[in-house]
């Protein structure tokens, strides 16, 4: 996972990727994508633009804006390699649609339980939330899961036990893997582009014992 600032009109030259899933979340500003496959794309806060490099696949990134961009990309290794190469994206709507609730917006191509904006292939889901101050978001956690949690912007409170700061994380493990419910609240706002908020976004994942730091 990168936490990228790139500055106006500039951005990272044609480049190449292969086997490996790609999810690209806009924090501020605007992304202007272009790749081998002839797509071409600009997308802003809220945003998500995602690529299955698959075989190989070749792409540039810039700001072309008069800000700063923001970006969270995280990449993922895919169920399986040699796939055929593809691009999609998801325009973010309103903030309404997390505002003080997580919005899921990421799953596993093959389940089929859940209808997100985005697919890709592993078993990863993504969640993002925009909290004013003082409000919760709760997320459950299903048996056998864990997660890893990224504060964007602002300041949060994990489960009354926890305080992240902006980019702070925490990885989330429950004991035997039992899951249960992840609730965070939001002690500090910041100016943003969906007003004041806290702003944080969830991976959840099969529990691997064992997994996860272990060097603090």
């Amino acid at each position: 996972m990168n936490d990228d600032l790139v500055q106006r009109h500039r951005g990272f030259g044609t480049h190449g990727h292969s086997n490996m899933e790609i999810v690209t979340y806009i924090v501020s500003g605007q992304l202007t994508h272009k790749d081998s496959m002839g797509t071409e794309e600009s997308l802003g806060r809220g945003s998500i633009q995602f690529m299955t490099a698959g075989k190989g696949v070749r792409h540039s990134e810039f700001n072309h804006g008069d800000i700063p961009l923001r970006f969270i990309q995280t990449w993922i290794v895919p169920a399986q390699h040699g796939l055929t190469p593809k691009y999609g994206s998801y325009v973010g709507g309103s903030p309404e649609t997390r505002k003080n609730q997580f919005q899921h917006l990421v799953s596993n191509v093959m389940d089929t339980s859940s209808s997100t904006p985005v697919e890709i292939n592993q078993d990863v889901d993504m969640y993002a939330t925009e909290l004013e101050l003082g409000s919760k978001a709760v997320l459950h956690i299903g048996e056998g899961r864990q997660a890893y949690l990224l504060c964007i912007e602002g300041e949060i409170s994990v489960n009354n036990e926890k305080q992240l700061a902006k980019h702070d994380a925490c990885e989330i493990t429950t004991a035997d893997g039992a899951g249960g419910e992840l609730e965070i609240i939001g002690t500090a706002v910041e100016h943003t582009e969906s007003g004041d908020v806290a702003h944080a976004l969830v991976f959840v994942m099969k529990a691997v014992p064992g997994s996860g730091r272990s060097d603090f």
